[in-house]
């Protein structure tokens, strides 16, 4: 066997050897390589020897020779071969490799599927060697992109068989991992980011590649052109891209980015294979072997990756590669700026996305590590490593608050942060604030028991001391944040924040908001202040002084506030917690009484100085506390009293501080037990220098402390009667000018404290000293009269309030006779005559007086009360009352609402004196001695002051008297609680509010309403049902009340004068009370409403606490708590009535009874729901506009599983609205249409939601928008549903497959429907703003692209698949034939080509349909939709089949050639310059076909049309015209019938185009001779038309390249035949066409003069054109412009004439030598100078032609004379002399001239030397003289 085999070796060895040539020796081997090759296999050395031989022969003769090839296909079919062995094609691949050395880039490439094939299953040396061969040919790689999608499995076998891909993609990313070296030394020294040893071997080939720069650039763009193609899928490229995007190279750099952009959009970062990869990339390897590690990528490659690591789940979850991949960015060796930044926003993705169980394990390394990191970089500077700093603390609280465990265990953390608030830059605090803020969710409702609790109390107590801005700002947050406003601790910190060591309004804010109630919500959301907080979220008022006084700050934060100090309290925050422990003790006193609003703090302090009912809660809870047995609430109070005692101290000086406190001490010991009291009497003195202090609030209260406490029992009286002598020592000065307004203020003070001190001896009945009660009185009395004036105003204020004080027990005079019985009835008499200046009556006149005529409402309104006080202890028959109730009823005329309600209250004492519950304010002693009043007497007298006010006031014209009768009969009704003379009168009362309620005035309204609340509460079952029955009617029926019990038969009102206010609006609040009673079936409810309705502001003072409407209000939930479930959906609704008194009234309504607002909505949801939609579509226009508005605020922040069972109705009854016939109620739907776009849009991104959800909603909701929202007819309402539809597709794209078809159908055809008007109006009236078509439609196409709904569209086309786009195709067809209007169509085309550029798979299929009805869509006569149709066309052509591609091209032909119209030939050549430049490829595949379509269009007569036809050329050939030869039958097959054609453009075109093809096609023309000359010929026979010059000139040019043509006989045309052809067109009568035919004649006679005889057959008429006569021609033509033609078609005469003329070849042309000699002679005289130029052209020619025997003397001599005579002498044209002188340069150098002749020449010439003025020429003649001799 081994010899056979030796024997075949050595007989191809010796053909080999006896190979003498390259192409023996190539055939050879091509016929012995590969076998030779397989002998390799063979078992015996001697025949592996002899091929190793053999094949080191082949090598020896055919490495030296390029040119040898080697058998590819062969070697290519032996390595793929499975049986042949690995040895074998070791050895076939060293083969190979030089075969590729010796092809071109595009051979090679055709075999990259062979050598890819199996690639993984090769030993790894092939692997390198076959990715070296094919490297160098990927950039030539190209494959059609519909093939692609098949050639991954059917070409490449990439799905059958993964790990080939996967082989080659290693490979090919470890390339564009490599980045080069220079020099060897940095070679072995280089780090290799992200390669292996093993890996930088292959690329490098084992040191055998020399990669330089730009070899590898190349490369690796090679390899991206590969594998940004469908036969590599988006996962598998990604990682190649990373590494581009992040290569030195910029163009390797932009085709990755781009591919990342076009090419990875698919990727699913959520796989856990994928995200694997890229942290291997990231880290690189570090078990197996040392030469298989990979080593960790580049800073700019890690960078890329983590770029997609931050926007996955899966890679958070990863907590071992994200850890080391963290650590790395952090700390690595060779981290950036920008890699840490990197790093640390990967690591925030982490800390939010990563599950806690997953993460808790890790989350002390981390903490650690990012802590390690922030102490090492204490000191940075500059933005990037600022924010890496911040993004270090971000990341510590978002683990934290991840892992809250962690935290729980030590608040180290915690404290550290809150230090470097202190420390750290501005820049970076932000950050560290950030940070605590992420946290305070772990320590929130921290039990007690927990680790950290008493640490993390340590740190906020710490920070807030500080005076850093920054701490004391977190530590108030976390105060406020994790503690429940119960906390004592929390609040204690609240406290401690409003020191003024830091003045920074944020920290005031956040302290404040500390200190007003507020509760956290289920959510863990303060609640805003406008909800109802529960008296149980207040913290306890004995734990609260308690903590207080066992507390106190550090030194150092009281010393950095630099203010007094208190208790160890910096005094501004003593003050604090004066206020605050005050509120919190009223409100702890009145658990169901106030209502804990916004205006918490206002109410506390009206309520307690006016409100009965708080007083009376105030003083149980106080003697409970003081007088009972619970220890500790006594010791708070003790303490809180020694809180208050220690604040009084003068040497302070705080006025704020002196007013809280004096205010908290007045209510303990006003409504305390007497013995509160008395614990102050030792600081009598004390408190007696308050009464004068500077401050007037100070002085109101001491005073008034003063009084309750000076008149003690225990104090002597003669200490209280020096007290008093001392007060009015200070008043008997006259007041100083000098000393500013001190005297003022201390008179003030005193007037206060005579009041009170003398007002509360009365209380207790101390007998004071009959003089210095007299001197009292003369001092008070003084200060009623004086110049107005702010002074006067003080102090008559004060003398009234003392009055008042004085005189409610008992008259003035009677003190007197009861203190001195000695003096007998003449003292009394006198003490009541007319001159004693204490006389009571003529008291009573200054204060009446006051009241009526006083300047100020302030000594008005003092007065008033006054004089309702001294009223108490007076019998109904003293003549003084009458004085009073004339003084009360004036008051009416001040038109002050203040005043009427100080009436109101004055009344009410005069008629029940200390049975008025305007007394319990007075009741400040807890000994007060009430005497016995005569209340029937006084309630009898009372009852005409009622009727008066009822028949006089209530009914008056005036408004304010109207006013006034409303506000008294409230206060008397309100303060005359369950007195008789009240249950005698309500049914008075109840008609005079009845008809009040109807007037003009709101308030007036308001006060009425809330009169009617009180009658009906306190009216008998009776009295209800007749009021009932009464109001009910008033409201729905009109009815008038009548009174129902004055006298018999009395009518206090007329029938008919009940009415309502000229715009209808105020009634309408109590209407809908009514109504709103009404519709829950109990009308007695509207009283209550009536009550409850508070909403002017007059109700929250001071004034409106009197008559406690907040207590209703508190217990109004309970009382209405049955009605709830119908009352609250209706409530709601009314709270956004339009009518702003009905709005403000529903919502104290609802304020009242609704305590949680969220929860009640939510309990109440679905009634309220419904209540709502069905008031959308209401028959009234207020309940539609609620509606809208109801619904706007109900949506916000609804959960889906709420709003989804309404969701379809929601739309339709909002659009319903929108198209309202109301514009307030569509304005009011806008906002709900708005609200409820967000909506949907949110809870369609599947963001969001979870798919299921998501696609429910759009379900729902896709439907009704398309269906009915859409389409409708109203604008507003397409608009809105155009809106929604827009942003689902934006943000839920991916839910919306099911109805995409629809979805893209409707926004195509909105583009035209919803265009803005005044694009349709200026298409009317483009001219009258001076706009052409063009640009309006220009204008109208930009609009359209840049359209939302072509955005919307965009968003759609990434969803849509195979299934979507059957459906879809029918539709856009649809719109391609039949839409209408340029916006639409536009878009139908951008969408067109937008679904080519992103969904080429989806839409290849469908190509040939789309491009059969784009076909047709082209002929549009509108240049903007045959150009955006037209690109469309461009872009399907990429897909489209060839078949499909040859018909566009015939029906392009069509167009341009069978219309004649200009739209259907410009038509044809836009698209023809779209496909042309967005299909070459496809184009250039069926370049036969389009080819000549676009080479005759070139040469299209228009200009507008050839150009298009230009670009369509360049986009095809890029300029180069070898495409006219390669082409050349193909344009010549297409012209030839064109030159037929009944179109004469189209005749025209195609006789340009052949004679351009004639004209440039030079010599490789000539080929085509054979069809060409007949086409020609053909051509020219006709008349003569524009442009056939060129014709004429193109076919002597073919003519002149294929001189042989005309040398085989028999061939059409023969030369003789073309020379008749030529003179027929010179003889033509077109003067334009002559003047060319003629230089056409020249040309060819100069080429073909000597073949052909053309002087016999032109010499006629050349002659009589020389000769021709340019006026008799011009009179003949009839044009006077002809003449510069005529006499360029002379000098062309006779340049042809003499070009003609061949003596030297046809011998009897030398007989017509002297006739030609002398015609052009005679020429020379009377021409122009260009026609003599011509001339003299032509004799030079003549004589270089001429025979030199026929040229005699004669015809020389002649010619000599002519041109010296009239040339050479021609001075004005020097170009004449030239050409004279050429003339007789030839005379000299072609002819032999006679002695006489060259004597004669001699003269002339050197007479023209002397005339010439030029030197050349000058230099000429001398030399043609120089040659004569």
């Amino acid at each position: 066997m081994a010899e056979n085999e030796l024997q075949l070796l050595e007989n191809v060895e010796l053909k080999i050897a006896m190979c003498d040539t390259d192409a023996q020796f190539e055939r050879c081997i091509d016929l012995f390589l590969t076998p030779v090759l397989l002998k390799m296999a063979s078992p015996h050395e001697q025949v592996r020897k002899k091929v190793m031989g053999i094949l080191s022969h082949i090598n020896k003769r055919t490495k030296p020779n390029p040119s040898i090839k080697i058998p590819f296909d062969k070697l290519i079919q032996q390595l793929t071969d499975e049986k042949v062995s690995i040895f074998v094609k070791n050895f076939t691949i060293i083969y190979l490799e030089m075969g590729v050395e010796r092809m071109t880039s595009e051979n090679t490439i055709k075999y990259l599927p062979s050598l890819l094939k199996g690639i993984s299953k090769r030993p790894e040396s092939q692997r390198t060697v076959i990715f070296h061969m094919i490297l160098p040919a990927l950039k030539k790689w190209n494959m059609d992109t519909g093939d692609q999608k098949n050639a991954r499995q059917q070409v490449f076998g990439f799905e059958e068989h993964p790990e080939d891909a996967e082989a080659v993609l290693k490979f090919f990313l470890d390339l564009m991992l490599y980045q080069p070296t220079t020099g060897r030394s940095q070679e072995a020294t280089a780090v290799n980011f992200g390669l292996s040893p093993s890996a930088v071997e292959s690329v490098t080939n084992k040191g055998k590649a020399n990669w330089s720069a730009a070899r590898i650039a190349e490369a690796k763009l090679g390899i991206l052109k590969f594998v940004l193609s469908y036969i590599f899928t988006d996962e598998e490229r990604l990682r190649i891209l990373i590494a581009g995007a992040s290569d030195p190279n910029h163009e390797v750099v932009s085709m990755s980015e781009d591919g990342i952009r076009r090419w990875t959009g698919s990727v699913d970062l959520e796989e856990a294979k994928c995200i694997q990869s890229l942290y291997t990339m990231y880290l690189g390897t570090k078990g197996g072997a040392e030469k298989d590690r990979q080593a960790q990528a580049s800073v700019p490659v890690k960078i890329r990756i983590l770029q997609y690591l931050s926007k996955s789940i899966t890679a958070a979850s990863m907590v071992t590669q994200m850890i080391q991949v963290v650590f790395d960015g952090i700390y690595g060796e060779g981290s950036t700026l920008k890699l840490r930044r990197s790093t640390m926003a990967f690591l925030q993705w982490s800390a939010r996305m990563c599950d806690g169980k997953k993460l808790e394990p890790i989350a002390p390394i981390l903490i650690s590590g990012l802590l390690k990191y922030i102490d090492e970089n204490q000191h940075v500077s500059g933005h990037d490593a600022e924010s890496i700093k911040g993004y270090a603390y971000l990341s510590c609280g978002l683990i934290y608050r991840k892992v809250p465990n962690v935290a729980l265990k030590d608040a180290q953390l915690l404290e550290q942060f809150f230090d470097n608030l202190e420390q750290e830059h501005p820049n970076i605090r932000t950050y560290v604030q950030d940070a605590l803020s992420s946290m305070i969710d772990i320590y929130t409702d921290l039990p007690e028991d927990s680790t950290v609790y008493s640490k993390l109390q340590e740190i906020i107590l710490k920070n807030v001391q500080k005076s850093n801005v920054h701490s004391r700002y977190m530590a108030l947050k976390y105060a406020n944040s994790v503690y429940p406003f119960s906390s004592v601790f929390a609040r204690y910190v609240c406290l401690l924040g409003g020191s003024s060591s830091v003045k920074k309004l944020e920290v005031k804010e956040e302290s404040s908001r500390g200190l007003h109630p507020f509760q956290r919500n289920t959510a863990g959301v303060l609640t805003t202040m406008r909800d109802i907080i529960p008296n149980s979220a207040l913290p306890k008022f004995k734990d609260l002084v308690i903590y207080l006084a066992r507390h106190k700050p550090d030194i150092q934060y009281v010393h950095e506030s630099k203010t007094p100090v208190v208790q160890g309290y910096p005094v501004e925050v003593y003050s604090d917690i004066l206020r605050f422990v005050r509120m919190i003790l009223v409100l702890e006193a009145n658990p169901t009484t106030l209502l804990i609003d916004e205006y918490i703090e206002s109410k506390v302090d009206n309520s307690i100085a006016d409100d009965p009912v708080v007083m009376e809660n105030f003083r149980r809870y106080i003697k409970d506390v003081w007088s009972g047995d619970r220890i500790e609430e006594k010791e708070a109070m003790q303490i809180w009293l020694h809180f208050i005692e220690n604040s009084l101290d003068k040497d302070l000086k705080d006025p704020v501080l002196l007013t809280n406190a004096a205010r908290s001490l007045l209510e303990i010991i006003s409504l305390g037990p007497p013995s509160i009291s008395a614990a102050f009497k030792d600081r009598l003195d004390f408190f007696k220098s308050f009464t004068v202090s500077e401050k007037q609030d100070v002085r109101d209260v001491m005073s008034h402390i003063f009084g309750i406490i000076a008149s003690d029992s225990t104090i002597p009286t003669s200490q209280i009667e020096a007290f008093l002598e001392e007060y009015c020592n200070l008043l008997e000065k006259p007041l100083s000018s000098h000393s500013g307004g001190i005297d003022v203020d201390r008179a003030h003070g005193a007037l206060l404290s005579i009041g009170y001190l003398l007002s509360r001896c009365i209380y207790r009945q101390r007998l004071i000293n009959v003089e210095v009660y007299r001197r009292c009185i003369q001092c008070l009395s003084s200060r009623l009269e004086g110049a107005p004036g702010a002074t006067f105003t003080l102090l008559a204020s004060a003398a009234c309030r003392a009055f008042a004080e004085i005189g409610r027990i008992e008259p003035f005079p009677l003190a007197e006779k009861r203190k001195l019985n000695e003096m007998g009835d003449n003292e009394d008499m006198a003490l009541e005559g007319e001159d004693h200046p204490l006389m009571f009556r003529r008291i009573i006149e200054q204060l009446a007086k006051l009241a009526k005529t006083a300047k100020e409402n302030k000594i008005q309104e003092q007065a008033i009360l006054a004089l309702g006080n001294v009223s108490i202890p007076l019998s109904p028959k003293n003549p003084q009352m009458s004085t009073i109730t004339d003084a009360l009823f004036a008051s009416a005329d001040t038109k002050q609402v203040d005043l009427y309600f100080a009436g109101g209250e004055a009344w009410s004492l005069v008629a029940f004196g200390w049975e008025s519950q305007a007394m319990e304010k007075h009741k400040d002693v807890g000994d007060l001695v009430i005497p016995n009043a005569n209340s029937e007497e006084k309630h009898n007298e009372f009852q005409a002051v009622i009727e008066k006010i009822a028949r006089t006031y209530v009914t008056s014209d005036r408004a304010w008297y109207r006013k006034a009768s409303c506000i008294w009969l409230l206060s008397i009704l309100k303060f005359g609680k369950d007195q008789e003379l009240i249950k005698k009168n309500l049914e008075i009362i109840h008609a005079s509010f009845s008809r009040l309620i109807a007037d003009r005035d709101d308030f007036t309204q308001e006060v009425a309403s809330k009169g009617l609340g009180l009658v009906y509460e306190y009216g008998n079952a009776k009295i209800k049902e007749d009021m009932l029955y009464s109001l009910v009617g008033t409201f729905t029926e009109g009815r008038s009340i009548q009174a129902q019990s004055v006298t018999d038969n009395t009518v206090l009102f007329e029938e008919g004068a009940f009415g309502t206010t000229p715009d209808g609006n105020s009634i309408s609040t109590y209407k809908e009370l009514c109504s709103l009673a009404s519709e829950l079936n109990q009308p007695d409810l509207i009283y209550k409403f009536m009550n409850l309705a508070n909403h002017n502001a007059i109700w929250t003072s001071r004034r409106g606490a009197a008559f406690g409407f907040q207590n209703l209000m508190a217990m109004a939930e309970k009382e209405l708590e049955p009605y709830l479930p119908r009352l609250v959906p209706k409530l709601y609704r009314y709270q956004f009535d339009p009518n702003p008194q009905v709005n403000l009234t529903m919502k104290t309504i609802w304020q009242s009874l609704v305590r949680d607002n969220q929860k009640t909505i939510d309990k109440y949801f679905t009634e309220i729901m419904e209540d709502v939609l069905s008031g959308l579509g209401n028959r009234q226009w207020r309940v539609r506009e609620a509606s809208c508005a109801a619904l706007t605020d109900l949506i916000q922040g609804l959960q889906l599983a709420q709003i989804e069972p309404y969701l379809e109705r929601f739309w339709l009854m909002s659009f319903r609205a929108l198209d309202d016939i109301k514009e307030s109620v569509r304005r009011a739907a806008t906002q709900t249409c708005r609200s409820l776009t967000r909506l949907t849009v949110r809870y369609c991104d599947p963001t969001v939601v979870s798919i299921a959800d998501g696609i429910k909603v759009v379900g729902t909701v896709m439907p009704f928008l398309l269906e009915r929202g859409i389409v409708s007819d109203a604008e507003d309402v397409r608009k809105f549903s155009l809106d929604a539809l827009l942003n689902i597709c934006k943000n839920g794209s991916s839910l919306l497959k099911g109805f995409i078809p629809e979805l893209v159908d409707v926004l195509l055809q909105s583009l035209s429907s919803m265009e803005p008007q005044a694009m349709n109006y200026l298409t009317f009236h483009a001219e009258k703003y001076n706009i052409t078509q063009e640009q309006l439609d220009n204008a109208r196409l930009s609009g359209a692209k840049n359209s939302p709904m072509m955005e919307g569209i965009e968003h759609c086309v990434k969803e849509i698949d195979d299934k979507i786009m059957q459906e879809l195709t029918p539709r856009i067809i649809n719109i391609i034939k039949k839409g209408t209007g340029l916006p639409t169509k536009a878009g139908c085309a951008r969408f067109i080509v937008t679904l080519c550029m992103n969904r080429r798979t989806v839409f290849e299929p469908y190509a040939d349909t789309f491009l059969k009805a784009l076909s047709g869509a082209i002929k549009s006569k509108n240049t903007v939709i045959r150009k955006t149709y037209a690109t469309a066309i461009g872009y399907v052509c990429q897909l489209a089949t060839y078949d499909r591609l040859c018909s566009l091209v015939r029906h392009l032909k069509k167009l341009y050639i069978e219309n004649n119209d200009e739209d259907s030939r410009a038509a044809s050549a836009v698209t023809t310059v779209e496909i042309t430049r967005f299909a070459t490829d496809r184009m250039n595949a069926i370049a036969t076909e389009i080819v000549p379509l676009i080479y005759v269009g070139e040469h299209d007569p228009e200009k507008s049309i050839s150009n298009l036809w230009k670009d369509a050329w360049e986009n095809l050939t890029s300029g180069t015209r070898s495409y006219v030869s390669l082409y050349a039958d193909e344009i010549i097959t297409f012209t030839e019938p064109l030159l037929s054609s009944s179109s004469w453009s189209t005749k025209q075109t195609a006789a340009l185009a052949i004679a351009d093809m004639c004209k440039t096609g030079g010599k490789s023309i000539g080929q085509h001779a054979d069809k060409l000359m007949p086409v020609m010929v053909s051509t020219l026979s006709a008349r003569s038309w524009a442009g056939k010059e060129h014709v004429l000139e193109a076919f002597v040019q073919l003519c002149i390249s294929v001189p042989s043509y005309f040398d085989v006989p028999g061939r059409e045309p023969s030369l003789s035949e073309v020379v008749k052809i030529i003179i027929r067109e010179a003889k033509r009568r077109n003067r334009v066409y002559q003047r060319h035919a003629l230089a056409s004649l020249r040309t060819f006679a100069n080429s073909f003069g000597e073949k052909v005889d053309m002087l016999g057959p032109s010499q006629c008429f050349l002659t009589d054109l020389c000769e021709m006569d340019e006026t008799a021609v011009m009179e003949e033509d009839d044009n006077d412009n002809l003449k510069p033609l005529l006499l360029i078609i002379k000098a062309n005469a006779f340049k042809a004439l003499v070009a003609a003329f061949r003596p030297q070849a046809f011998p009897e042309h030398a007989q017509q030598t002297r006739a030609l000699g002398e015609t052009l002679v005679q020429g020379l005289v009377g021409n122009v100078w260009n026609v003599q130029q011509a001339i003299l052209e032509s004799l030079k020619s003549f004589i270089e032609q001429s025979v030199p025997s026929a040229l005699n003397d004669a015809v020389l001599g002649r010619i000599i004379e002519v041109c010296g005579s009239y040339c050479l002498t021609d001075s004005k044209y020097s170009a004449i002399r030239t050409s004279t002188l050429d003339v007789l340069d030839a005379i000299i150098s072609f002819s032999t001239l006679s002695p006489s002749l060259k004597s004669y020449l001699h003269e002339m010439v050197k007479t023209s030397i002397n005339k010439e003025p030029i030197a050349a020429l000058k230099e000429r003649l001398q030399s043609i003289s120089r040659k004569l001799n």
